[in-house]
């Protein structure tokens, strides 16, 4: 048990040991921060950003800072508008003022994002700037932006396309003057402009009029088309009519020929039925009148041929036998004593005395 408690306390001081050496050689760099490491016993900055993770850092020979290396927004808005994002990254500022091409006053909000320099977070430190970039931005984007959008007229800020123009031609000059300080910028967003309020009536004014022209016009245009519409529709219309009746005129026609060649084909049926009948009925009647005469030729050959057979002794017999056969007698009186009477029974006997035979003696 002993043993098991010693093991217990070795491992908690282990733990704590290589707790206390974390603390006292590694650096924890957060995300979304750049550390800056400083060797203070000689070398002095590290040239290097060191991003999020941990890092060799003594306690005693290094010493670090740590910058924002989120986006950062430099905000000009109208004077008592409260920002509602985080602040820790936004530099809120009263709207910009600036004076347009045409010699007017103009008040803007407008939002310029940026961020520092990849792998340039050591030169802010090195050049003294870790608490003061930010404000030097922050004047380097409004110096930037009033030399830029001043060349805007009132009419330009209302278009977007010019003023979208303005604004990427701005990004080079300003990308330039942010440098010195290591930093980039991201985006410029104009959110609104505001000019005194006479002269504002004046350009509601004069763009109600723009609009209406513009109204007009889109009438005029859209009064053309109703009319190029009404033509394409006229001689859609036409061609449709022209189509249809050509259609109509090939499907009569189509139909006649049908026709014609459908009353042919009649025509030419009744014809051949007719003398196919009229064949079939003349051979009908000549098989008839073959028949019949082959028939009473066989009746004929019939008759001779019997004839001729029953003319023979033997044809005699028969006849004499079916005479025999066929003889009713109603009454017979025999006569015993005179043996010269035949027997009607006797058939052989009945022949003879019918054919005139003599009897054997």
């Amino acid at each position: 048990m002993s043993a098991f408690r010693t093991a217990i306390v070795l491992v908690v001081i282990v733990a704590a040991l290589v707790a206390l050496s974390a603390a006292l050689l590694v650096q924890r760099v957060d995300p979304a921060t750049i550390g800056v490491k400083v060797n203070q016993l000689g070398g002095g900055i590290v040239e290097q950003d060191f991003r999020t993770g941990y890092h060799l850092g003594i306690v005693g020979v290094h010493r670090w800072t740590v910058l924002d290396g989120r986006v950062h927004f430099v905000s000009f808005a109208r004077d008592g508008e409260e920002y509602k994002g985080s602040k820790e990254n936004v530099e809120a500022t009263s709207s910009l003022d600036i004076r347009t091409s045409d010699n007017n006053t103009a008040s803007l909000d407008v939002t310029v994002a940026y961020r520092i320099l990849p792998g340039r977070g050591w030169r802010i430190v090195q050049d003294g700037l870790t608490f003061n970039y930010r404000d030097r931005a922050r004047q380097a984007i409004q110096g930037v932006l009033r030399e830029e959008l001043s060349q805007l007229s009132p009419d330009d800020f209302v278009k977007t396309d010019v003023r979208l123009a303005r604004v990427e031609a701005a990004m080079p000059a300003l990308a330039a003057s942010l440098e010195q300080y290591h930093l980039v910028p991201l985006s410029i967003l104009i959110r609104a402009v505001r000019f005194p309020d006479k002269y504002e009536e004046q350009l509601q004014l004069k763009q109600l009029t723009r609009q209406k022209a513009l109204l007009a016009e889109a009438r005029q245009r859209e009064e053309q088309q109703e009319q190029v519409t009404q033509s394409i529709e006229k001689e859609t219309e036409a061609l449709a009519k022209r189509l249809v009746g050509e259609w109509d005129k090939r499907l009569q026609e189509a139909s006649s020929d049908n026709q014609v060649r459908i009353a042919e084909i009649l025509a030419a049926a009744e014809i051949y039925a007719r003398t196919t009948t009229a064949d079939a009925d003349a051979t009908h009647t000549a098989a008839i009148a073959e028949g019949q005469l082959a028939l009473a030729n066989a009746e004929a050959l019939r008759d001779q041929l019997r004839n001729a057979a029953l003319d023979t002794a033997g044809g005699r017999i028969l006849l004499a036998r079916q005479a025999a056969e066929n003889l009713r007698i109603d009454e017979v009186t025999l006569n015993s004593n005179d043996p010269s009477v035949p027997s009607v029974l006797d058939l052989d006997e009945l022949v003879r005395m019918l054919l005139g035979a003599k009897r054997d003696q």
